[in-house]
């Protein structure tokens, strides 16, 4: 009688396990249009930027470090403090195989191929990695039958995201999760199309990108990246028709002829970078804490030409961590940036309390920074 309990315990305990890798070969379209044949649930990814890892993290707040096969190297070195929270919470994120630093040009086929990924999930762009334009690393992967997803934060951020979440969803069999954040993520952003609803008075803003990364001011951001952020926002981006790429340089003379209402700042200075890094940057993001950040950022108000801004003498005058374009948080900031240019028309709405909901539901580590400041604001 033991012997045949065993024995059904045995077969029941084969059948789950069985279950439990059971996989379904489906077809999905991914942003770019592409369809992609794959088995599901997929087991190991490629990233081509080490920064999706946190959206995988919406898709597994356990542990989303045991999802990824390798990655590119680039969120070590363009977002140390956070990357410092998921080291400190997930040591085993040291022994994640580096397919390259930041760049198509520092790919490598080779090391991605070696360590036998299910699917490689690539930005649509580019950015800092492989995109839909890598022809030759696409080739190469279809060679090795690996497939490859392409997803977007980036591009077209508000419409991309959810359906880069649920791609992402359907690769790791996480439909229901990806669902729950969908809903929060859309209920969100109509927080503010519903509330921009008839208003035409749009505050002229100007966006400067990466404060500090250059000696002079400004690199100014055109209708991309964080630029889409601020027309959806219910403002005017000052530069939008005039940069026909992302970034272009301008001179101070020039911004003030054009004299912006509001003034935004985009943060590339970190908590953890030593004091010489920060130079001249904006401290912002993880670790950050608010009376630094808005230090920094009222001491880069000081530069020549920008104290006869009508923005900065009005304490109009607010930045973002840059990170935020790319991550599916974006839906936080352009509530944040909404509630900057129309305080009025969204003085209900709280981006701090949807940035925290967005931690404590669908992100591994907690909330423990400041991702946002206004000199204007408590």
């Amino acid at each position: 009688m033991k012997f045949k309990c065993l024995l059904a315990l045995a077969t029941v305990t084969s059948i789950i396990g069985g279950l439990a890798q059971a996989k379904e070969t489906i077809t999905l379209t991914d942003v770019s249009g592409r369809e992609v044949t794959i088995e599901v649930p997929v087991k190991h990814m490629i990233l081509g930027e080490g920064r999706f890892l946190p959206s995988l993290g919406i898709l597994d707040p356990e542990n989303p470090v045991r999802w990824v096969a390798g990655m590119m190297g680039e969120f070590k070195n363009l977002d140390p403090a956070t990357f410092a929270q998921y080291q400190a919470k997930f040591p085993e994120i040291d022994d994640i195989p580096l397919v390259g630093r930041s760049g198509e040009a520092t790919f490598s086929v080779e090391k991605a191929i070696t360590v036998e990924p299910d699917v490689a999930i690539f930005g649509i762009n580019g950015g800092h990695g492989p995109g839909s334009d890598s022809h030759e690393v696409l080739r190469q992967f279809g060679a090795a039958h690996i497939p490859v997803v392409m997803i977007d934060f980036r591009s077209e951020p508000f419409e991309n995201t959810p359906k880069s979440i649920r791609i992402l969803g359907k690769l790791m069999g996480k439909e229901d999760q990806a669902e729950a954040f969908i809903k929060f993520y859309e209920d969100n952003l109509a927080k503010v199309t519903s509330g921009l609803q008839g208003i035409s008075d749009k505050p002229k803003v100007f966006l400067e990108s990466r404060v500090g990364l250059h000696g002079s001011c400004c690199e100014a951001m055109g209708n991309q990246m964080i630029g889409k952020f601020v027309e959806m926002a219910g403002g005017q981006n000052i530069f939008a028709d005039r940069i026909p790429g992302v970034i272009s340089q301008i001179s101070v003379e020039q911004l003030l002829v054009d004299q912006p209402d509001i003034y935004v700042a985009t943060a590339i200075g970190g908590a953890t970078m030593t004091d010489e890094q920060n130079v001249g940057r904006i401290i912002l993001g993880t670790y950050a804490d608010a009376e630094t950040s808005r230090a920094s950022l009222a001491k880069n108000m000081e530069r020549t030409g920008l104290p006869q801004l009508d923005a900065v003498k009005h304490g109009k005058v607010y930045a973002a961590w840059h990170h935020f374009y790319n991550t599916p948080m974006n839906v936080t900031l352009l509530q944040a940036m909404a509630k900057w240019f129309h305080p009025d028309q969204f003085s209900d709405l709280d981006p701090d309390a949807t940035l925290a909901e967005f931690f404590d539901r669908f992100q591994p580590v907690a909330l423990d920074g400041v991702y946002w400041i206004g000199l204007d604001q408590p």
